[in-house]
């Protein structure tokens, strides 16, 4: 059996001339349909007709959405200026359109509303949730939180300060003495000077005479005058050789020690003496049995530290 494929096809003849009537329809042949416009958008209605208008348009709505988000953060931000009349990327804005200036003014209401929310917040001060939120205080530099509500305690607080130490009645004397030397040859370290500025005493007697001297002066007020106080050995043998018997032979004086002073006359006449007879004693100061009236050798101007003289014997 042979295949249709192997016999020979007839051989056709073609005419160059042009047909001039219109060819029947055939029926491989489609008649063409009308085509009708659907209803609703289309791809080409929702496309951009200006592309550097829809760049534009993004741009402004994704900075006032951004601007909306952070202002409502509370995330504070730079003010902008202006938007310039060339975008960034080099492609020159075109002027708003009706669409385009809708859709500006609806990124503005929603930055308004953004920011009317957040004021809102900040004024109740309450939580999306409608829930009141604590504020926190301010932290300090050492990282100590202190609540903004926090009172100061009006509890005493007692603290025991020891009193500020008295000055010293003789400015440059710390009342101290050691006891060395002998009678007559005292080291100045020993001694301090009197108020008058002149008279010297053993440091111990000195500071002590001198708070009776306060107490005299507030009684009297005046200073006691002295006379004499510490003798040298030089100083007693002169001393005797001018008084005589009312001084003691060189080396026994309590003046060589620096225990003793003569008071003027003045500072010990008709009352003050009976005062200084009933006060002196409790400085340490007296006038020796000796030396009072109906005594052995009546001197009222002269007055011994009583506990110093004690220790020399």
């Amino acid at each position: 059996m042979r295949h249709a494929r192997d016999t020979p096809l007839p051989r056709t003849t073609t005419s160059t001339t042009p047909r001039t009537s219109p060819r029947g329809p055939g029926r491989h042949v489609a008649s063409s349909a009308d085509r009708r416009r659907r209803s609703g958008p289309t791809w080409s209605s929702l496309a951009p007709t200006s592309w550097p208008l829809s760049i534009g348009i993004g741009i402004a709505v994704t900075m006032a959405t951004t601007t909306g988000l952070a202002v409502a953060d509370g995330t504070p931000q730079p003010v902008r200026s202006a938007a310039p009349d060339t975008a960034p990327s080099g492609i020159r804005a075109t002027p708003d359109t009706p669409d385009a200036a809708e859709t500006k003014r609806d990124a503005a209401a929603v930055v308004a509303a953004a920011r009317q929310a957040v004021l809102v917040d900040r004024e109740q001060g309450a939580s999306r949730s409608g829930a009141r939120t604590a504020r926190t205080a301010p932290q300090a530099a050492g990282g100590i939180v202190v609540p903004s509500d926090a009172t100061m305690s009006g509890e005493t607080v007692s603290l025991d300060v020891e009193s500020a130490p008295e000055p010293p009645v003789l400015p440059g004397c710390d009342g101290y003495a050691t006891g060395a030397g002998s009678n007559g040859y005292l080291s100045a370290s020993e001694m301090c000077t009197l108020w008058d500025g002149k008279t010297l005493v053993r440091a111990d007697a000195a500071v002590a005479l001198a708070r009776l001297n306060e107490s005299y002066r507030a009684t009297f007020g005046e200073n006691m005058c002295i006379t004499d106080g510490y003798r040298s050995y030089a100083l007693q043998v002169s001393t005797r050789a001018a008084k005589g018997s009312l001084a003691a032979p060189p080396g026994t004086s309590n003046h060589g020690w620096g225990l003793a002073v003569d008071i003027c006359p003045d500072s010990y006449a008709g009352s003050r003496y009976d005062w200084l007879r009933a006060n002196a004693p409790a400085y340490g100061w007296d006038n020796p049995a000796w030396a009072r009236p109906g005594g052995s050798k009546y001197e009222p101007w002269h007055w011994e530290f009583t506990a110093g003289v004690a220790q020399m014997g």
